[in-house]
């Protein structure tokens, strides 16, 4: 087979930015997620670590919320995690139902894009490490 390039149409050209512009979406979606389910992840560490502490321990424990610190009881503080944990498996939930839809957006666009072009245009996201 010959490899004759095929010229970029405008539309061609708005396809393969708004493929690029989603790309960086679902990248972007995909760290977001990864911060999340390491927050979740830590928040059940903390909350664990509450429910071991000892009477004296518990009196006052304490949180930060932005750049300072809190102190609650063992109650409140662990009250306080459970929320921040349940917000965030909300967000997480919200964040692969996008990413689910990004996903099929950017399968069909590349289906099309391969269609016109080939071998002559990568669309294929790079294996991680």
């Amino acid at each position: 087979m010959s490899s004759v390039k095929k010229t970029a149409s405008a539309e061609d050209q708005q396809q393969i930015n708004k493929f690029a512009r989603l790309h960086k979406n679902f990248l972007e979606l995909k760290n977001e997620l990864s911060v999340l389910n390491n927050e979740t992840q830590n928040l059940g560490d903390a909350d664990d670590e509450i429910m071991l502490l000892d009477d004296e321990d518990a009196a006052s424990i304490p949180l930060q919320i932005g750049s300072i610190f809190v102190h609650y009881n063992q109650e409140t503080a662990s009250t306080k995690i459970e929320e921040a944990k349940v917000k965030a498996t909300k967000r997480i939930a919200e964040l692969k139902l996008r990413q689910t839809q990004l996903d099929n957006e950017l399968k069909e666009l590349r289906a099309i894009l391969y269609a016109k072009f080939g071998d002559n245009i990568h669309l294929e996201m790079e294996a991680e490490d």
